[in-house]
């Protein structure tokens, strides 16, 4: 396998992690959360399966779940140089201290999959 084809299949295993976080945080069913992120139901099941196993707790979503929580660590100054806002309605920021590398992998990712 190629440099080139190693680098596309962690950016759509990457893709397909932020769209099963996103999805859990949604609340919706999987046929409503796929119908408005423009995403094939088959292509979801088949990279849940892939990601977290056929029994894995992340692939029961339940109503009463507790949310969690994740602390992050703010920059001094609190403004990110550039914010994109995505068609999901999540919203990207991002500090001027940013590798442009990843930045520019991370876009790509986003694009490719409609999100921007």
């Amino acid at each position: 396998m190629s440099k080139e084809q190693v680098k596309m299949k962690n950016e759509r295993r990457q893709f397909w992690q932020m769209v099963m976080e996103t999805w859990q945080d949604s609340g919706m069913p999987v046929s409503k959360f796929c119908k408005t992120e423009g995403l094939s139901e088959g292509s979801f099941y088949n990279w849940r399966k892939r990601l977290y196993g056929r029994n894995s707790q992340r692939n029961k979503q339940s109503n009463s779940r507790t949310p969690t929580f994740i602390e992050v660590a703010m920059p001094e100054s609190g403004h990110a140089a550039l914010e994109l806002v995505l068609s999901s309605g999540n919203v990207l920021r991002i500090s001027s201290t940013a590798d442009n590398r990843a930045l520019s992998n991370v876009i790509s990712v986003l694009c490719r999959a409609g999100l921007c």
